[in-house]
């Protein structure tokens, strides 16, 4: 892949992020994902154009990415003693968000998929079961042992 493209694809995500860094991150994930189709046999055609798509997207979910994060820091702002949170609680909460992040991509899908309708979008078990097309049992055995393996306590990690 011509990396001819970078400092183009650099330029324009510098512009519209503002910030080199960010722009930097994105135009490398976006080419580490064209490596990885080339790699699986994927033709690239116009890989220029691909670059373009496929930094859009990480862009797009490195956003949403940050809005959700600022919800959850809200969030917090609002049961913590003061109104917005310090520094360092800001960096501590960031750090349990990725802590929950890595502990819910290692759970069983079904698991994950019950736990963050239930736990996170506030779902009834009902709600989620019938979302799931599962019963409301086993709902609540997903949540139960969601819940474990986010504080630790899963049997496999004791």
């Amino acid at each position: 892949m011509p990396e001819r493209y970078y400092r183009e694809l650099l330029r324009y995500f510098t512009r519209s992020f503002g910030d080199r860094d960010t722009a930097a991150d994105v135009v490398q994930e976006a080419y580490a994902r064209i490596f990885a189709l080339q790699r699986k046999g994927d033709a690239v055609l116009d890989p220029r154009a691909l670059l373009y798509h496929v930094g859009r997207n990480v862009a797009a979910t490195q956003a949403t990415r940050r809005m959700a994060e600022q919800r959850m820091l809200d969030t917090l702002g609002l049961v913590a003693s003061d109104a917005a949170p310090s520094v360092e609680r800001t960096a501590i909460a960031r750090q349990q968000l990725d802590a929950l992040v890595r502990r819910l991509a290692v759970m069983p899908a079904k698991r994950r998929d019950a736990f963050i309708l239930v736990r996170i979008h506030g779902c009834s078990y009902a709600e989620a079961g019938a979302q799931m097309g599962i019963s409301v049992a086993a709902i609540e055995r997903h949540v139960m042992r969601g819940i474990l393996d986010c504080a630790g306590l899963s049997p496999s990690s004791r």
